[in-house]
């Protein structure tokens, strides 16, 4: 689990399910969104990977969403841990160095990718077929 400190306090973040529905209630998008209505991410070069600005740093309502986003995934991580979700967007604002905003951005963006991985293993899918892809390539056998 991925661990932020803010404010001297160790907060394990965490997201599922629950936490998607949080989100899409509090902060108002999917987390698919996130990229854009939080993080402001804009790769002002694509051929240049080092230059990505994060727009939460310098955007006042994206870093109050990122503030609301760390308080849902810590207030998880919290409760997950056996201990009680008591974080406010209030507390971590004022707690959070700027320096740091993009660090907690990128700490956040981790545990979403993480937990939207799929929970299948690879030796699961063995002998799954896609029945439609299968029907596509029979009729391009000759003779069908």
């Amino acid at each position: 689990m991925t661990e932020i400190t803010i404010g001297g306090r160790k907060i394990p973040l965490f997201y599922s399910t629950y936490e998607m529905i949080a989100i899409q209630q509090e902060i108002g998008c999917t987390a698919f969104q996130l990229k854009d209505e939080v993080f402001g991410i804009v790769q002002e070069d694509e051929d240049d990977p080092m230059s990505v600005r994060i727009g939460c740093v310098t955007d006042p309502e994206k870093t109050k969403k990122l503030g609301t986003l760390l308080k849902i995934l810590g207030n998880a991580g919290l409760e997950e841990a056996g201990e009680t979700g008591d974080l406010t967007t209030k507390w971590i604002l004022r707690k959070i160095r700027p320096s740091m905003i993009s660090a907690y951005a990128i700490a956040a963006m981790s545990v979403i990718v993480e937990g939207n991985k799929a929970e299948i293993p690879a030796e699961d899918h063995k002998g799954m077929v896609d029945q439609g892809l299968e029907e596509e390539q029979a009729k391009k056998q000759p003779g069908n």
